[in-house]
């Protein structure tokens, strides 16, 4: 990212080129920091009030600026002889204001959004304004890679010896410190105008102590050097649209180098950990290193084994849904205490590997490769099970469906949500003679008196 205040002699403004819109000629302007370069366009009329305003205010000579022209004003000759003449005037401007710098110039040529200082400085502006508002609702902000680089690097190297200005970042710092909430955003492709990459901005979070919910969308987890004490903080982590491969990627990002789980990196206050829309293969050891976690979920990555979820024995809400999971064998061994199972859009076709999770009560095997009602048996002694969903897969397009699972369910069939929709009366009474014709298959006697009636 651009530091002027750091680059000031390897800072250079041109004007290469201009474009036309709604029949308004742009001239666009290139701004070049060390390596870092953005794009600005302004009309003349931009330049023209930019002009007044450093002759009022910054003794600038009022003499410098090219003069308006009314007549052939789009006359290609004439608009390169104004382009050459305002890309003289900027550059002069740049000489003669380099040392202060006035805002009115900083905005006109959006050092206030590519460049480390101006843009803290702009950020600080804002929230001195903002941060009693946003700290008595609900202490909730939204930064960008880009920003979180520049107030590290700040951090590192406060800057201020290098200008003649006071400036005070304590307005951003001490929001950082009290807020409980917030996301990051990163982005790939260049910024803006710029050819400022955010995922290649590193950045770090040792300035967030209170945070309790993080989430980080788009991300490159490189670029994350320290996380601080969010491991010891952090309750609910989202992790979503990165390009993490791993959940060590995410545990561990600011330690990804080191082979060794080390008990410092234990996430000792997390309980719900969201790495949906990733592209994330396989469940590693590392997440024992949130033990305390309820709640996980990995929708949307390739995942085709369930394996080191026994690490979690608080786990008690799992999504996996569009994933590759075909084989689910003994999963009470994995995830005994289970109550909300949703494995929807996999390769499943045998219900077996769910029969002794006795504590589940909702269980999501839509869009999978059921195709046996019988195979619905293993779930009907699931004491605690009210919600099943297995729409999408072929065994719901049989003949009385909704009846012939409901009959695996007994006396429960009425609490049984199906599909989202609870049995009609007619769909018990049918499951009920179902019910009365395989006991009289078997050689014994419905009990009539327990509910049963055949007609």
């Amino acid at each position: 990212m651009a530091c002027f205040w750091l680059n000031s002699k390897e800072t250079s403004i041109n004007i290469f080129n201009t474009k036309e819109e709604n029949n308004v000629t742009y001239y666009v302007i290139t701004v070049t920091v060390a390596d870092y370069n953005w794009k600005v366009a302004h009309r003349y009329n931009d330049f023209y009030d930019l002009h007044n305003q450093l002759v009022i205010d910054h003794g600038v000579s009022k003499e410098i600026l090219p003069s308006k022209k009314v007549i052939r004003n789009k006359c290609p000759a004439f608009i390169e002889s104004r382009r050459k003449g305002l890309e003289e005037y900027l550059q002069r401007i740049l000489v003669f204001l380099k040392r202060t710098m006035p805002k009115v110039f900083v905005d006109f040529l959006q050092f206030n959004i590519y460049d480390i200082f101006f843009l803290l400085q702009d950020l600080s502006s804002k929230l001195f304004l903002e941060s009693d508002q946003i700290l008595s609702s609900k202490k909730m902000y939204n930064f960008t890679t880009l920003q979180l680089h520049a107030l590290s690097e700040f951090l590192k190297k406060p800057l201020l010896d290098q200008t003649e200005t006071r400036f005070d970042i304590s307005p951003v710092v001490d929001l950082c410190s009290q807020l409980i909430s917030i996301t990051v955003i990163g982005e790939s492709k260049p910024y803006l105008q710029s050819n400022i990459i955010l995922d290649k901005l590193t950045f770090d979070l040792t300035s967030f102590k209170s945070l309790k919910v993080l989430f980080m969308k788009n991300i490159t987890f490189e670029c994350i050097n320290s996380l601080g004490n969010l491991r010891s903080t952090i309750q609910k982590l989202h992790v979503n649209n990165t390009n993490a491969t791993t959940i060590s990627q995410v545990l561990q990002c600011d330690v990804i180098h080191k082979d060794n789980i080390e008990g410092s990196q234990k996430w000792d206050s997390l309980e719900l950990l969201d790495l949906n829309n990733n592209n994330i293969t396989e469940i590693d050891g590392t997440i024992k290193l949130a033990q305390r976690v309820m709640k996980l979920s990995l929708n949307g990555n390739h995942i085709s084994t369930l394996m080191n979820l026994s690490h979690l024995p608080n786990l008690s809400h799992l999504n996996l849904a569009n994933n590759l999971i075909s084989i689910c064998t003994d999963l009470h061994t994995k995830v005994g205490n289970l109550k909300i199972l949703n494995l929807s859009q996999n390769n499943i076709s045998c219900c077996k590997g769910f029969s002794k999770l006795y504590s589940l009560e909702t269980l999501d095997l839509s869009c999978n490769k059921i195709n046996n009602v019988e195979d619905i048996q293993y779930l009907g002694d699931l004491p605690c099970l009210e919600n099943l969903v297995l729409t999408g897969n072929n065994v719901a397009t049989a003949i009385d469906y909704r009846v012939k699972v409901l009959k695996y369910f007994g006396d429960r069939a009425k609490n049984l949500c199906l599909d989202n929709e609870k049995a009609s009366q007619a769909e018990l009474d049918k499951v009920s003679v179902l019910r009365a014709l395989s006991i009289v298959k078997e050689g014994k006697t419905p009990d009539l008196k327990a509910g049963f009636s055949i007609y």
